[in-house]
């Protein structure tokens, strides 16, 4: 079985230590680059493409978000998750757009750390609880245009909501995969978001879902 190529990008070198530590204990994964800035950091994912990176939003430089927004759009392949200390809300929220697919607080379990990654390479989408409901603040909730959501779109929404990909989603519901993409799509296009990140952290704040329900 293919490792888990991991690239970290923190501007502390303790903390870059702690994680290589912690994942290269893992037998599926490795750690295939390191960054302590934002330029190093694109670089070095243009350069080994990795599976998944682990992005500090406060890197010195151009900052976590353009990181992300450049990753993104240099190697759509690459998986990232932002490591946040709550120093900064608006900015994790801001890498939504910029298509981070994770958000981890930087004092996460070891466990949560890996399972994290897992879930993430296998193109799930994870959040912390509480990094969820600090986004979702004071922001309004999805417009629909009088569409609403039908009872199967709802029950698609809330085990997006779950991390499940969507075969699992498929799985769970007992639909095939690709009706479970044509619900995804009309989610995506009734909520205005663009990606499965988006909608599910709109629709957490508007209450369609709940977060780890």
């Amino acid at each position: 079985m293919d490792r888990i190529r991991v690239f970290l990008a923190d501007d502390h070198e303790l903390v870059r230590y702690a994680l290589r530590s912690l994942l290269e204990a893992e037998p599926d994964m490795e750690v295939v680059g390191e960054a302590g800035d934002s330029e190093s950091a694109v670089r070095g994912c243009v350069d080994v493409v990795p599976d998944v990176l682990l992005l500090d939003l406060r890197m010195p430089g151009r900052g976590g978000i353009e990181v992300c927004r450049e990753v993104h759009h240099a190697s759509p392949s690459v998986s990232v998750v932002v490591l946040t200390s709550f120093d900064g809300d608006e900015e994790v929220f801001g890498a939504v757009g910029a298509g981070a697919c994770g958000f981890l607080l930087k004092d996460s379990a070891p466990e949560r750390m890996v399972q994290s990654i897992r879930a993430v390479a296998s193109g799930q989408s994870v959040f912390d609880s509480g990094i969820a409901t600090r986004i979702i603040n004071g922001r309004t909730g999805p417009d629909t245009d009088g569409e609403a959501l039908s009872d199967r779109e709802l029950e698609v929404l809330q085990l997006m909501a779950k991390g499940m990909s969507n075969k699992e989603i498929g799985r769970a519901l007992w639909i095939g995969e690709t009706t479970v993409k044509t619900h995804v799509s009309h989610i995506l296009r009734k909520l205005k978001q663009s990606d499965r990140t988006s909608a599910v952290l709109a629709a957490v704040q508007s209450g369609l879902v709940r977060i780890g329900s």
